[in-house]
């Protein structure tokens, strides 16, 4: 299966900046030559582990079947930016995420009865445990600015769109093998509670059959194509590529129960 990285949209130098952010990978809103969109730089405050969250994650969850904005990487920064962070100049290769214009979660069900596919809530919920990924929805408090929901065209129905995964693997990329209470952590995370009625056995079920075919040669893929400039080396390589697949099984094996009362037997209509 051929990358999403630069598929859709691929920025090859910087023409201005919006807006710059405080928030933990000290992102900047800017104008490319292709699209508008946000960048974190290499020497973000929390560096290369924040980077290389944000690629693995946007390259899974657009693998599961999720709305990730268009992304790419772009070599180096052309214009000299300063975060606000930690006031230093941006540095490349840079992460990009193309801008979606959305509105965020509000803890309601407005938006979520609008959905094009109300499958994208149990598929969300499975994507955020599968990766770890407790900035949405989890250990933190709620964070609504990373779910947006963009309404497509002159249709009244919207799209769930995820974004910002740098908290994705806990950010922290292991020599050794990765240890089991990682790979078999139980917290569900991205479960907002106005998710419930939308989460259904089929849509669970549909999820997890995706996960359940899962290519160890495509999750290898995926994390080969880190720049080496983000500092992730063979060991860390070869430990995130272990606890990728090894929870994903963990995932597909467990989940069903703690999200819909007495699932469906595998295999059979519910």
């Amino acid at each position: 299966m051929a990358l999403a990285c630069g598929a859709i949209c691929q920025p090859t130098r910087i023409e201005r900046e919006v807006q710059a952010f405080t928030s933990s990978a000290s992102p900047i809103q800017v104008v490319t030559d292709v699209a508008p969109g946000f960048i974190k730089a290499l020497n973000n405050p929390y560096g290369g582990a924040a980077l290389i969250a944000e690629l693995v994650a946007a390259e899974l969850g657009t693998w599961l079947g999720l709305k990730v904005p268009p992304f790419a990487i772009i070599p180096e920064c052309n214009i000299e930016l300063v975060m606000r962070k930690n006031g230093q100049i941006m540095q490349g290769p840079l992460f990009f995420s193309m801008q979606v214009d959305g509105s965020p979660r509000d803890g309601t069900d407005i938006f979520l009865s609008k959905l094009r596919d109300r499958d994208d809530v149990a598929k969300l919920v499975i994507f955020d445990t599968w990766v770890k990924n407790w900035d949405r929805h989890g250990l933190a408090d709620d964070n609504s600015d990373n779910l947006l929901f963009v309404r497509r065209g002159e249709s009244r129905k919207y799209d769930l769109v995820p974004i910002d995964h740098a908290w994705a693997f806990d950010a922290d990329f292991p020599i050794a093998s990765p240890q089991i209470d990682a790979i078999e952590e139980t917290t569900v995370y991205g479960k907002f509670p106005e998710f419930d009625p939308y989460i259904t056995h089929r849509s669970v079920a549909n999820s997890l059959a995706r996960l359940a075919q899962l290519d160890g040669a495509f999750v290898e893929e995926v994390v080969n194509s880190v720049p080496p400039q983000w500092g992730l080396g063979q060991q860390a390589s070869a430990s995130l590529m272990e606890l990728i697949c090894r929870r994903a099984e963990y995932v597909v094996k467990t989940i069903a129960v703690r999200l819909v009362d007495d699932p469906p037997i595998p295999g059979l209509q519910s």
